[in-house]
Protein backbone atom coordinates (compact mmCIF):
# COMPACT_ATOMS: atom_id res chain seq x y z
CA UNK A 1 0.00 0.00 0.00
CA UNK A 2 1.29 3.45 -0.89
CA UNK A 3 1.11 6.03 1.91
CA UNK A 4 -0.13 9.50 1.08
CA UNK A 5 1.60 11.05 4.13
CA UNK A 6 5.19 11.50 5.25
CA UNK A 7 6.69 12.60 8.58
CA UNK A 8 9.20 15.41 9.13
CA UNK A 9 11.99 14.86 11.61
CA UNK A 10 11.36 18.28 13.12
CA UNK A 11 7.77 18.17 14.26
CA UNK A 12 6.69 14.57 13.94
CA UNK A 13 3.39 15.80 12.40
CA UNK A 14 2.02 14.37 9.15
CA UNK A 15 2.43 16.75 6.25
CA UNK A 16 0.47 16.31 3.01
CA UNK A 17 2.60 16.51 -0.13
CA UNK A 18 -0.50 17.59 -2.16
CA UNK A 19 -3.04 20.35 -1.89
CA UNK A 20 -6.20 19.17 -0.06
CA UNK A 21 -8.37 19.53 -3.19
CA UNK A 22 -5.94 17.44 -5.23
CA UNK A 23 -5.78 14.78 -2.54
CA UNK A 24 -9.58 14.55 -2.48
CA UNK A 25 -9.59 14.10 -6.25
CA UNK A 26 -7.01 11.29 -6.01
CA UNK A 27 -8.95 9.55 -3.26
CA UNK A 28 -12.18 9.74 -5.27
CA UNK A 29 -10.38 8.35 -8.31
CA UNK A 30 -9.01 5.43 -6.29
CA UNK A 31 -12.47 4.80 -4.85
CA UNK A 32 -14.07 4.82 -8.30
CA UNK A 33 -11.39 2.48 -9.61
CA UNK A 34 -11.96 0.07 -6.75
CA UNK A 35 -15.72 0.15 -7.23
CA UNK A 36 -15.44 -0.44 -10.99
CA UNK A 37 -13.16 -3.42 -10.48
CA UNK A 38 -15.41 -4.93 -7.82
CA UNK A 39 -18.84 -4.57 -9.40
CA UNK A 40 -19.98 -6.86 -12.22
CA UNK A 41 -19.31 -5.84 -15.80
CA UNK A 42 -21.84 -3.92 -17.85
CA UNK A 43 -23.60 -5.59 -20.76
CA UNK A 44 -23.95 -4.17 -24.29
CA UNK A 45 -26.43 -6.52 -25.93
CA UNK A 46 -26.98 -6.07 -29.66
CA UNK A 47 -29.42 -8.02 -31.80
CA UNK A 48 -29.92 -7.62 -35.55
CA UNK A 49 -33.09 -8.71 -37.34
CA UNK A 50 -33.03 -11.18 -40.26
CA UNK A 51 -29.23 -11.04 -40.64
CA UNK A 52 -27.90 -14.25 -42.16
CA UNK A 53 -24.21 -15.18 -42.38
CA UNK A 54 -23.47 -12.59 -45.07
CA UNK A 55 -20.93 -10.67 -43.01
CA UNK A 56 -17.26 -10.26 -43.75
CA UNK A 57 -15.79 -12.25 -40.89
CA UNK A 58 -18.03 -15.23 -41.73
CA UNK A 59 -17.14 -15.14 -45.44
CA UNK A 60 -20.85 -15.36 -46.15
CA UNK A 61 -20.92 -13.12 -49.23
CA UNK A 62 -17.83 -12.05 -51.20
CA UNK A 63 -18.94 -8.43 -51.66
CA UNK A 64 -20.41 -7.44 -48.31
CA UNK A 65 -18.89 -4.55 -46.37
CA UNK A 66 -19.10 -4.96 -42.58
CA UNK A 67 -15.96 -3.34 -41.12
CA UNK A 68 -17.48 -2.79 -37.68
CA UNK A 69 -18.83 -6.29 -37.15
CA UNK A 70 -15.45 -7.51 -38.33
CA UNK A 71 -13.57 -5.35 -35.84
CA UNK A 72 -15.86 -6.50 -33.03
CA UNK A 73 -15.00 -10.08 -34.01
CA UNK A 74 -11.30 -9.16 -33.90
CA UNK A 75 -11.74 -8.02 -30.30
CA UNK A 76 -13.70 -11.07 -29.17
CA UNK A 77 -14.64 -14.58 -30.17
CA UNK A 78 -16.54 -15.29 -33.39
CA UNK A 79 -18.69 -18.43 -33.46
CA UNK A 80 -18.65 -19.67 -37.04
CA UNK A 81 -21.25 -22.42 -36.56
CA UNK A 82 -23.96 -20.74 -34.46
CA UNK A 83 -27.65 -21.43 -35.09
CA UNK A 84 -30.96 -20.00 -33.97
CA UNK A 85 -33.54 -21.84 -31.88
CA UNK A 86 -36.42 -20.91 -34.20
CA UNK A 87 -35.83 -19.42 -37.67
CA UNK A 88 -38.56 -16.80 -37.16
CA UNK A 89 -38.56 -13.58 -35.16
CA UNK A 90 -41.00 -14.35 -32.35
CA UNK A 91 -39.81 -17.87 -31.62
CA UNK A 92 -36.12 -17.04 -31.77
CA UNK A 93 -36.42 -13.99 -29.54
CA UNK A 94 -38.69 -15.74 -27.05
CA UNK A 95 -36.08 -18.47 -26.65
CA UNK A 96 -33.15 -16.08 -26.40
CA UNK A 97 -34.76 -13.70 -23.90
CA UNK A 98 -36.38 -16.38 -21.72
CA UNK A 99 -33.61 -18.96 -21.95
CA UNK A 100 -36.25 -21.62 -22.71
CA UNK A 101 -36.85 -23.82 -25.75
CA UNK A 102 -40.20 -23.66 -27.58
CA UNK A 103 -41.38 -26.84 -25.86
CA UNK A 104 -41.09 -24.92 -22.59
CA UNK A 105 -42.06 -21.35 -23.54
CA UNK A 106 -44.77 -22.22 -26.09
CA UNK A 107 -43.49 -19.98 -28.92
CA UNK A 108 -42.89 -22.03 -32.08
CA UNK A 109 -43.05 -19.25 -34.65
CA UNK A 110 -44.56 -15.87 -35.37
CA UNK A 111 -48.03 -17.22 -34.63
CA UNK A 112 -47.37 -17.01 -30.90
CA UNK A 113 -45.87 -14.40 -28.57
CA UNK A 114 -44.12 -14.91 -25.25
CA UNK A 115 -46.31 -12.43 -23.38
CA UNK A 116 -49.30 -14.65 -24.21
CA UNK A 117 -47.88 -18.16 -23.92
CA UNK A 118 -45.82 -17.44 -20.79
CA UNK A 119 -47.02 -14.12 -19.31
CA UNK A 120 -44.81 -14.36 -16.22
CA UNK A 121 -41.66 -15.38 -18.05
CA UNK A 122 -38.41 -14.45 -16.33
CA UNK A 123 -36.67 -12.67 -19.20
CA UNK A 124 -33.02 -11.62 -19.17
CA UNK A 125 -33.52 -7.94 -18.23
CA UNK A 126 -35.76 -8.96 -15.31
CA UNK A 127 -33.08 -11.38 -14.16
CA UNK A 128 -30.38 -8.71 -14.38
CA UNK A 129 -32.53 -6.11 -12.62
CA UNK A 130 -33.10 -8.47 -9.70
CA UNK A 131 -29.34 -8.91 -9.46
CA UNK A 132 -28.58 -5.20 -9.27
CA UNK A 133 -28.52 -3.99 -12.88
CA UNK A 134 -30.05 -0.90 -14.44
CA UNK A 135 -31.63 -1.99 -17.73
CA UNK A 136 -32.08 0.07 -20.90
CA UNK A 137 -33.39 -0.94 -24.30
CA UNK A 138 -34.40 0.34 -27.71
CA UNK A 139 -35.45 -0.99 -31.11
CA UNK A 140 -36.62 -4.52 -31.88
CA UNK A 141 -35.73 -6.76 -28.96
CA UNK A 142 -38.60 -9.12 -28.34
CA UNK A 143 -41.20 -9.67 -31.07
CA UNK A 144 -43.69 -7.09 -29.90
CA UNK A 145 -43.76 -4.39 -27.27
CA UNK A 146 -40.59 -4.59 -25.19
CA UNK A 147 -40.86 -1.41 -23.11
CA UNK A 148 -42.18 -3.15 -20.01
CA UNK A 149 -39.06 -5.30 -19.72
CA UNK A 150 -36.67 -2.38 -19.13
CA UNK A 151 -36.11 0.41 -16.62
CA UNK A 152 -35.57 2.89 -19.46
CA UNK A 153 -36.73 2.73 -23.06
CA UNK A 154 -35.40 4.57 -26.09
CA UNK A 155 -37.14 6.02 -29.16
CA UNK A 156 -40.54 4.50 -29.86
CA UNK A 157 -41.70 4.02 -33.42
CA UNK A 158 -43.65 1.81 -35.78
CA UNK A 159 -41.39 -1.12 -36.56
CA UNK A 160 -42.75 -1.40 -40.12
CA UNK A 161 -41.61 2.10 -41.03
CA UNK A 162 -37.84 2.36 -41.56
CA UNK A 163 -38.34 6.13 -41.90
CA UNK A 164 -40.11 7.76 -39.00
CA UNK A 165 -41.62 11.14 -38.33
CA UNK A 166 -44.97 12.40 -37.12
CA UNK A 167 -45.89 13.90 -40.50
CA UNK A 168 -45.39 10.71 -42.48
CA UNK A 169 -48.86 9.43 -43.25
CA UNK A 170 -49.31 6.59 -45.68
CA UNK A 171 -52.42 7.28 -47.78
CA UNK A 172 -54.92 4.60 -48.79
CA UNK A 173 -53.83 2.20 -51.48
CA UNK A 174 -55.06 2.34 -55.03
CA UNK A 175 -54.90 -0.18 -57.84
CA UNK A 176 -52.11 0.73 -60.21
CA UNK A 177 -53.23 1.33 -63.77
CA UNK A 178 -52.49 -1.85 -65.70
CA UNK A 179 -50.14 -2.97 -62.93
CA UNK A 180 -50.45 -6.22 -60.96
CA UNK A 181 -49.81 -4.59 -57.60
CA UNK A 182 -51.40 -2.24 -55.10
CA UNK A 183 -49.91 1.24 -55.17
CA UNK A 184 -49.20 3.62 -52.25
CA UNK A 185 -48.17 7.17 -53.05
CA UNK A 186 -46.04 8.95 -50.43
CA UNK A 187 -45.55 12.51 -51.71
CA UNK A 188 -43.27 13.67 -48.87
CA UNK A 189 -40.73 11.01 -49.75
CA UNK A 190 -41.33 11.29 -53.45
CA UNK A 191 -41.86 7.56 -53.84
CA UNK A 192 -44.52 5.10 -54.88
CA UNK A 193 -44.66 1.76 -53.10
CA UNK A 194 -43.87 -0.95 -53.82
CA UNK A 195 -40.55 0.32 -55.08
CA UNK A 196 -39.87 -3.02 -56.78
CA UNK A 197 -43.26 -2.88 -58.57
CA UNK A 198 -43.81 -6.58 -57.95
CA UNK A 199 -47.17 -8.29 -57.42
CA UNK A 200 -47.63 -9.59 -53.92
CA UNK A 201 -47.63 -13.33 -53.19
CA UNK A 202 -48.74 -13.11 -49.56
CA UNK A 203 -52.32 -12.00 -48.94
CA UNK A 204 -52.78 -10.95 -52.58
CA UNK A 205 -56.13 -9.26 -51.94
CA UNK A 206 -54.84 -7.05 -49.12
CA UNK A 207 -54.48 -3.29 -49.46
CA UNK A 208 -51.91 -3.14 -46.64
CA UNK A 209 -48.38 -2.29 -47.73
CA UNK A 210 -46.46 -5.43 -48.69
CA UNK A 211 -43.18 -5.49 -46.80
CA UNK A 212 -41.51 -7.69 -49.46
CA UNK A 213 -40.07 -4.61 -51.13
CA UNK A 214 -36.69 -3.02 -51.75
CA UNK A 215 -35.03 -0.01 -53.28
CA UNK A 216 -33.24 3.25 -52.38
CA UNK A 217 -34.96 6.16 -50.65
CA UNK A 218 -32.92 9.34 -50.77
CA UNK A 219 -33.50 10.71 -47.28
CA UNK A 220 -30.99 11.79 -44.59
CA UNK A 221 -29.67 9.14 -42.20
CA UNK A 222 -31.24 10.98 -39.27
CA UNK A 223 -34.75 10.10 -40.43
CA UNK A 224 -34.19 6.34 -40.23
CA UNK A 225 -35.34 4.50 -37.14
CA UNK A 226 -32.22 2.36 -36.74
CA UNK A 227 -30.14 5.54 -36.80
CA UNK A 228 -32.28 6.97 -34.01
CA UNK A 229 -31.79 3.84 -31.91
CA UNK A 230 -28.02 3.96 -32.41
CA UNK A 231 -27.84 7.66 -31.54
CA UNK A 232 -29.84 7.05 -28.37
CA UNK A 233 -27.48 4.23 -27.39
CA UNK A 234 -24.52 6.55 -27.91
CA UNK A 235 -26.11 9.06 -25.53
CA UNK A 236 -26.50 6.35 -22.88
CA UNK A 237 -22.88 5.24 -23.16
CA UNK A 238 -21.44 8.68 -22.39
CA UNK A 239 -23.28 8.77 -19.06
CA UNK A 240 -22.18 7.49 -15.67
CA UNK A 241 -24.19 5.00 -13.61
CA UNK A 242 -24.17 4.10 -9.95
CA UNK A 243 -24.72 0.42 -10.73
CA UNK A 244 -23.85 -1.94 -13.57
CA UNK A 245 -26.08 -1.57 -16.60
CA UNK A 246 -27.54 -3.53 -19.47
CA UNK A 247 -27.90 -1.60 -22.73
CA UNK A 248 -29.86 -3.60 -25.32
CA UNK A 249 -30.08 -2.34 -28.90
CA UNK A 250 -32.22 -4.08 -31.52
CA UNK A 251 -31.75 -3.13 -35.17
CA UNK A 252 -34.61 -3.78 -37.62
CA UNK A 253 -32.66 -3.86 -40.86
CA UNK A 254 -31.97 -6.00 -42.83
CA UNK A 255 -35.56 -7.05 -42.12
CA UNK A 256 -37.78 -6.31 -45.11
CA UNK A 257 -38.72 -3.87 -46.53
CA UNK A 258 -35.13 -3.57 -47.71
CA UNK A 259 -35.00 0.21 -47.64
CA UNK A 260 -32.01 2.23 -46.41
CA UNK A 261 -30.48 5.57 -47.43
CA UNK A 262 -29.51 5.72 -51.08
CA UNK A 263 -25.78 5.98 -50.45
CA UNK A 264 -25.74 2.41 -49.12
CA UNK A 265 -27.58 1.09 -52.16
CA UNK A 266 -25.01 2.84 -54.33
CA UNK A 267 -22.30 0.65 -52.78
CA UNK A 268 -23.79 -2.43 -54.43
CA UNK A 269 -24.67 -1.85 -58.11
CA UNK A 270 -27.26 -4.53 -58.94
CA UNK A 271 -25.66 -5.44 -62.25
CA UNK A 272 -22.48 -6.57 -60.49
CA UNK A 273 -23.76 -8.32 -57.36
CA UNK A 274 -23.04 -12.00 -56.87
CA UNK A 275 -26.22 -14.08 -56.67
CA UNK A 276 -26.67 -17.26 -54.63
CA UNK A 277 -26.28 -20.48 -56.58
CA UNK A 278 -29.62 -22.18 -57.10
CA UNK A 279 -29.28 -25.32 -59.23
CA UNK A 280 -32.30 -26.38 -61.23
CA UNK A 281 -34.23 -29.16 -59.53
CA UNK A 282 -32.63 -28.63 -56.13
CA UNK A 283 -35.88 -29.56 -54.36
CA UNK A 284 -36.42 -32.76 -56.32
CA UNK A 285 -34.82 -34.97 -53.66
CA UNK A 286 -36.86 -33.69 -50.70
CA UNK A 287 -40.41 -34.57 -49.64
CA UNK A 288 -43.50 -32.59 -50.58
CA UNK A 289 -43.60 -30.91 -47.18
CA UNK A 290 -40.08 -29.50 -47.65
CA UNK A 291 -40.88 -28.47 -51.23
CA UNK A 292 -43.93 -26.58 -50.00
CA UNK A 293 -41.95 -24.80 -47.29
CA UNK A 294 -39.46 -23.71 -49.93
CA UNK A 295 -41.93 -22.57 -52.56
CA UNK A 296 -44.78 -21.13 -50.52
CA UNK A 297 -44.59 -17.38 -49.89
CA UNK A 298 -44.38 -18.03 -46.19
CA UNK A 299 -42.63 -14.96 -44.78
CA UNK A 300 -41.78 -13.00 -47.94
CA UNK A 301 -42.51 -13.69 -51.61
CA UNK A 302 -42.06 -16.49 -54.11
CA UNK A 303 -38.75 -17.08 -55.87
CA UNK A 304 -40.55 -17.53 -59.16
CA UNK A 305 -42.11 -14.07 -58.83
CA UNK A 306 -38.75 -12.46 -58.06
CA UNK A 307 -37.11 -14.08 -61.07
CA UNK A 308 -39.98 -13.46 -63.48
CA UNK A 309 -39.99 -9.76 -62.59
CA UNK A 310 -36.23 -9.41 -63.01
CA UNK A 311 -35.76 -8.39 -59.37
CA UNK A 312 -33.28 -10.95 -58.04
CA UNK A 313 -30.19 -8.74 -58.44
CA UNK A 314 -32.00 -5.71 -57.05
CA UNK A 315 -33.09 -7.68 -54.00
CA UNK A 316 -29.61 -9.03 -53.26
CA UNK A 317 -28.17 -5.54 -53.74
CA UNK A 318 -30.71 -4.08 -51.32
CA UNK A 319 -30.10 -6.78 -48.70
CA UNK A 320 -26.36 -6.11 -48.81
CA UNK A 321 -27.04 -2.37 -48.53
CA UNK A 322 -29.16 -2.93 -45.43
CA UNK A 323 -26.39 -4.99 -43.80
CA UNK A 324 -23.81 -2.25 -44.38
CA UNK A 325 -26.23 0.41 -43.11
CA UNK A 326 -26.71 -1.48 -39.83
CA UNK A 327 -22.98 -2.11 -39.61
CA UNK A 328 -22.38 1.65 -39.69
CA UNK A 329 -24.84 2.14 -36.84
CA UNK A 330 -23.01 -0.52 -34.86
CA UNK A 331 -19.76 1.33 -35.52
CA UNK A 332 -21.09 4.48 -33.87
CA UNK A 333 -22.02 2.51 -30.76
CA UNK A 334 -18.65 0.78 -30.57
CA UNK A 335 -16.86 4.12 -30.96
CA UNK A 336 -18.92 5.58 -28.13
CA UNK A 337 -18.16 2.60 -25.90
CA UNK A 338 -14.43 2.84 -26.61
CA UNK A 339 -14.42 6.54 -25.71
CA UNK A 340 -16.42 6.05 -22.53
CA UNK A 341 -15.53 5.21 -18.94
CA UNK A 342 -17.19 1.82 -19.51
CA UNK A 343 -14.76 0.69 -22.22
CA UNK A 344 -12.84 -1.84 -20.13
CA UNK A 345 -15.73 -3.15 -18.05
CA UNK A 346 -18.40 -4.05 -20.61
CA UNK A 347 -19.31 -7.43 -22.02
CA UNK A 348 -20.43 -7.09 -25.65
CA UNK A 349 -22.69 -9.71 -27.23
CA UNK A 350 -23.93 -9.48 -30.83
CA UNK A 351 -26.36 -11.93 -32.40
CA UNK A 352 -28.97 -12.18 -35.12
CA UNK A 353 -32.32 -13.80 -34.44
CA UNK A 354 -32.13 -16.06 -37.53
CA UNK A 355 -30.89 -16.24 -41.09
CA UNK A 356 -32.60 -15.29 -44.34
CA UNK A 357 -32.75 -16.95 -47.74
CA UNK A 358 -32.48 -15.02 -50.98
CA UNK A 359 -33.47 -17.70 -53.47
CA UNK A 360 -31.61 -20.69 -52.06
CA UNK A 361 -33.89 -23.76 -52.15
CA UNK A 362 -36.28 -21.54 -54.15
CA UNK A 363 -37.11 -19.74 -50.92
CA UNK A 364 -37.23 -16.10 -49.82
CA UNK A 365 -37.28 -15.21 -46.14
CA UNK A 366 -36.87 -17.46 -43.12
CA UNK A 367 -38.66 -20.28 -41.28
CA UNK A 368 -37.06 -23.20 -43.08
CA UNK A 369 -34.90 -26.02 -41.76
CA UNK A 370 -31.93 -25.25 -44.03
CA UNK A 371 -28.55 -23.72 -43.28
CA UNK A 372 -29.10 -20.22 -44.65
CA UNK A 373 -32.20 -19.88 -42.47
CA UNK A 374 -30.68 -21.13 -39.19
CA UNK A 375 -27.04 -20.01 -39.28
CA UNK A 376 -26.44 -16.68 -37.56
CA UNK A 377 -23.60 -14.36 -36.55
CA UNK A 378 -22.68 -14.64 -32.87
CA UNK A 379 -19.84 -12.58 -31.41
CA UNK A 380 -18.92 -12.44 -27.72
CA UNK A 381 -16.34 -9.90 -26.55
CA UNK A 382 -15.50 -10.12 -22.84
CA UNK A 383 -14.59 -7.00 -20.85
CA UNK A 384 -10.90 -6.14 -20.99
CA UNK A 385 -10.56 -6.10 -17.19
CA UNK A 386 -12.51 -9.30 -16.58
CA UNK A 387 -11.88 -11.71 -19.45
CA UNK A 388 -11.88 -15.47 -18.82
CA UNK A 389 -8.46 -16.93 -18.15
CA UNK A 390 -6.97 -18.08 -21.43
CA UNK A 391 -9.06 -15.78 -23.61
CA UNK A 392 -7.33 -14.44 -26.71
CA UNK A 393 -8.99 -11.89 -29.00
CA UNK A 394 -9.52 -12.39 -32.71
CA UNK A 395 -10.14 -16.12 -32.56
CA UNK A 396 -12.89 -18.29 -33.99
CA UNK A 397 -14.73 -21.24 -32.55
CA UNK A 398 -15.99 -23.78 -35.05
CA UNK A 399 -17.97 -25.66 -32.41
CA UNK A 400 -21.69 -25.94 -33.12
CA UNK A 401 -23.59 -23.72 -30.69
CA UNK A 402 -27.14 -22.50 -30.28
CA UNK A 403 -28.60 -19.12 -29.38
CA UNK A 404 -30.29 -20.88 -26.45
CA UNK A 405 -26.80 -20.82 -24.92
CA UNK A 406 -26.53 -17.01 -24.94
CA UNK A 407 -28.65 -16.35 -21.82
CA UNK A 408 -26.62 -18.65 -19.52
CA UNK A 409 -23.40 -17.37 -21.11
CA UNK A 410 -24.26 -13.78 -20.19
CA UNK A 411 -25.15 -14.69 -16.62
CA UNK A 412 -21.98 -16.76 -16.25
CA UNK A 413 -19.64 -14.13 -17.69
CA UNK A 414 -21.20 -11.39 -15.56
CA UNK A 415 -20.57 -13.53 -12.48
CA UNK A 416 -24.25 -13.64 -11.50
CA UNK A 417 -26.49 -16.31 -10.03
CA UNK A 418 -27.75 -18.79 -12.64
CA UNK A 419 -31.36 -19.90 -12.92
CA UNK A 420 -31.86 -23.66 -12.62
CA UNK A 421 -34.45 -23.94 -15.42
CA UNK A 422 -32.41 -22.57 -18.33
CA UNK A 423 -32.30 -24.92 -21.32
CA UNK A 424 -28.92 -23.77 -22.65
CA UNK A 425 -25.32 -24.06 -21.50
CA UNK A 426 -22.77 -21.35 -20.84
CA UNK A 427 -20.36 -20.80 -23.72
CA UNK A 428 -17.77 -19.30 -21.34
CA UNK A 429 -15.49 -22.37 -21.66
CA UNK A 430 -15.35 -21.79 -25.42
CA UNK A 431 -14.65 -18.08 -24.91
CA UNK A 432 -11.67 -19.13 -22.80
CA UNK A 433 -10.60 -21.84 -25.26
CA UNK A 434 -12.39 -22.03 -28.63
CA UNK A 435 -11.20 -25.61 -29.14
CA UNK A 436 -12.74 -26.94 -25.95
CA UNK A 437 -14.71 -30.14 -26.50
CA UNK A 438 -18.36 -29.30 -27.15
CA UNK A 439 -20.45 -32.38 -27.99
CA UNK A 440 -23.78 -30.53 -28.04
CA UNK A 441 -25.61 -30.05 -31.35
CA UNK A 442 -27.73 -27.02 -32.21
CA UNK A 443 -31.44 -27.78 -32.55
CA UNK A 444 -33.79 -25.48 -34.45
CA UNK A 445 -37.57 -25.81 -34.38
CA UNK A 446 -39.71 -24.88 -37.40
CA UNK A 447 -43.23 -25.04 -36.02
CA UNK A 448 -44.67 -27.74 -33.79
CA UNK A 449 -43.20 -31.13 -34.54
CA UNK A 450 -40.51 -30.05 -37.05
CA UNK A 451 -36.91 -30.00 -35.83
CA UNK A 452 -33.51 -29.80 -37.49
CA UNK A 453 -30.29 -30.91 -35.76
CA UNK A 454 -26.99 -29.32 -36.76
CA UNK A 455 -23.70 -30.84 -35.66
CA UNK A 456 -20.15 -30.09 -36.78
CA UNK A 457 -20.57 -31.91 -40.09
CA UNK A 458 -24.17 -33.05 -40.45
CA UNK A 459 -27.67 -31.65 -40.58
CA UNK A 460 -30.61 -33.95 -39.92
CA UNK A 461 -34.21 -32.75 -40.23
CA UNK A 462 -37.47 -34.45 -39.35
CA UNK A 463 -40.63 -32.69 -40.45
CA UNK A 464 -43.89 -32.88 -38.54
CA UNK A 465 -45.24 -35.56 -40.91
CA UNK A 466 -42.22 -37.84 -40.43
CA UNK A 467 -40.37 -37.02 -43.66
CA UNK A 468 -36.63 -36.53 -43.28
CA UNK A 469 -33.49 -34.97 -44.72
CA UNK A 470 -29.78 -35.52 -44.13
CA UNK A 471 -26.95 -33.33 -45.43
CA UNK A 472 -23.17 -33.62 -45.25
CA UNK A 473 -22.16 -29.98 -44.78
CA UNK A 474 -18.47 -30.79 -45.04
CA UNK A 475 -18.81 -31.99 -48.63
CA UNK A 476 -22.09 -30.29 -49.50
CA UNK A 477 -22.16 -26.85 -47.81
CA UNK A 478 -25.12 -25.72 -49.94
CA UNK A 479 -27.23 -28.72 -48.98
CA UNK A 480 -27.89 -29.72 -52.59
CA UNK A 481 -27.91 -33.49 -51.97
CA UNK A 482 -30.33 -35.10 -49.52
CA UNK A 483 -28.69 -38.30 -48.25
CA UNK A 484 -31.62 -39.60 -46.21
CA UNK A 485 -32.13 -42.58 -48.56
CA UNK A 486 -28.45 -43.50 -48.66
CA UNK A 487 -28.19 -46.79 -46.70
CA UNK A 488 -24.58 -46.05 -45.77
CA UNK A 489 -25.73 -42.88 -44.00
CA UNK A 490 -28.60 -44.47 -42.10
CA UNK A 491 -26.56 -44.81 -38.86
CA UNK A 492 -25.77 -41.08 -39.01
CA UNK A 493 -29.45 -40.21 -39.37
CA UNK A 494 -30.43 -42.47 -36.46
CA UNK A 495 -27.70 -40.98 -34.28
CA UNK A 496 -28.71 -37.42 -35.11
CA UNK A 497 -32.43 -38.15 -34.59
CA UNK A 498 -31.75 -39.03 -30.96
CA UNK A 499 -31.02 -35.36 -30.26
CA UNK A 500 -34.48 -34.17 -31.22
CA UNK A 501 -36.35 -33.04 -28.09
CA UNK A 502 -39.46 -35.00 -27.26
CA UNK A 503 -42.37 -32.58 -27.16
CA UNK A 504 -44.65 -34.36 -24.72
CA UNK A 505 -47.24 -31.60 -25.01
CA UNK A 506 -48.52 -33.22 -28.22
CA UNK A 507 -49.40 -36.81 -29.06
CA UNK A 508 -49.65 -36.54 -32.87
CA UNK A 509 -48.60 -34.33 -35.77
CA UNK A 510 -50.53 -35.04 -38.94
CA UNK A 511 -50.41 -33.78 -42.50
CA UNK A 512 -53.62 -34.15 -44.49
CA UNK A 513 -53.82 -32.46 -47.87
CA UNK A 514 -52.69 -28.84 -47.27
CA UNK A 515 -53.50 -28.92 -43.58
CA UNK A 516 -51.54 -29.70 -40.44
CA UNK A 517 -53.22 -31.18 -37.39
CA UNK A 518 -51.73 -31.15 -33.91
CA UNK A 519 -53.25 -33.34 -31.20
CA UNK A 520 -52.53 -32.23 -27.61
CA UNK A 521 -51.47 -34.97 -25.19
CA UNK A 522 -53.91 -33.88 -22.49
CA UNK A 523 -56.99 -34.69 -24.56
CA UNK A 524 -57.72 -31.11 -25.55
CA UNK A 525 -59.39 -30.60 -28.95
CA UNK A 526 -57.23 -31.17 -31.98
CA UNK A 527 -55.77 -28.01 -33.54
CA UNK A 528 -55.87 -27.53 -37.29
CA UNK A 529 -53.66 -25.17 -39.30
CA UNK A 530 -53.94 -24.35 -42.99
CA UNK A 531 -54.65 -24.31 -45.80
CA UNK A 532 -51.45 -24.09 -47.83
CA UNK A 533 -48.97 -21.60 -46.40
CA UNK A 534 -50.82 -21.26 -43.08
CA UNK A 535 -50.17 -24.95 -42.53
CA UNK A 536 -46.62 -23.95 -41.64
CA UNK A 537 -47.23 -20.49 -40.20
CA UNK A 538 -49.60 -21.86 -37.53
CA UNK A 539 -50.94 -18.35 -37.10
CA UNK A 540 -54.54 -19.39 -36.46
CA UNK A 541 -56.36 -22.54 -35.38
CA UNK A 542 -58.97 -23.12 -38.13
CA UNK A 543 -60.67 -26.17 -36.57
CA UNK A 544 -64.08 -24.51 -36.48
CA UNK A 545 -63.84 -23.50 -40.13
CA UNK A 546 -63.05 -27.02 -41.37
CA UNK A 547 -64.94 -29.39 -39.04
CA UNK A 548 -65.08 -32.16 -41.63
CA UNK A 549 -61.26 -32.33 -41.82
CA UNK A 550 -60.95 -32.34 -38.04
CA UNK A 551 -63.49 -35.17 -37.84
CA UNK A 552 -61.67 -37.18 -40.50
CA UNK A 553 -58.29 -36.88 -38.80
CA UNK A 554 -59.64 -37.48 -35.31
CA UNK A 555 -61.56 -40.55 -36.49
CA UNK A 556 -58.39 -42.00 -37.96
CA UNK A 557 -56.44 -41.42 -34.75
CA UNK A 558 -59.24 -42.98 -32.67
CA UNK A 559 -59.31 -46.03 -34.94
CA UNK A 560 -55.52 -46.41 -34.90
CA UNK A 561 -54.36 -46.03 -31.29
CA UNK A 562 -50.85 -47.14 -32.26
CA UNK A 563 -50.48 -44.67 -35.11
CA UNK A 564 -47.03 -43.05 -35.26
CA UNK A 565 -46.63 -39.65 -33.71
CA UNK A 566 -45.57 -38.18 -37.08
CA UNK A 567 -48.11 -39.05 -39.73
CA UNK A 568 -48.98 -38.20 -43.34
CA UNK A 569 -52.53 -39.24 -44.15
CA UNK A 570 -52.06 -38.29 -47.81
CA UNK A 571 -50.11 -41.52 -48.20
CA UNK A 572 -52.88 -43.71 -46.73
Amino acid sequence: MVSLTRHTPHTGRARLPFAPSLLLSILLSFTALAESSERPPNLLYITIDDLNDWIGCLDGHPQVKTPHMDRLAERGLLFTNAHCVVPACSGSRAANWSGLLPIHNGVYGNGQKLERTLPNAQVLPFDLREQGYYTMGTGKLLHGKSQRFFDEWGPDYNKWRPIQDEELQIPPASLADNKPYVRHEIPRLGITMPLNQMPRDRNPGSSVIDSFDWGPIDRPDSEWTDTQSADWAVEKLVQSYDKPFMLAVGFYRPHQPLWVPKRFHDMYPPESVVLPEVPEGDLDDVAQTAQDIGRFALTSGAHSTVVENGQWRNAVSAYLACITFVDEQLGKILDALDASEHADNTLVVLWSDHGWQLGEKEHWGKFTAWERSTRVPLIITPPANNAPEGFKPNEKSRRTVSLIDVYPTVIDMLGLEMRSDLDGRSLAPLVADPKTEWPHPAISTVGRGTHTVRHSRWRYTRYFDGTEELYDLRNDPNEWTNLINDPERAPVARRMAKHIPEDTNYSHFVRYQNFKAVAPSDGSPLMLFGPDVDMFAESKNVSEKYPQIVTHIQSYLDAHPNAPKHLNLNNM
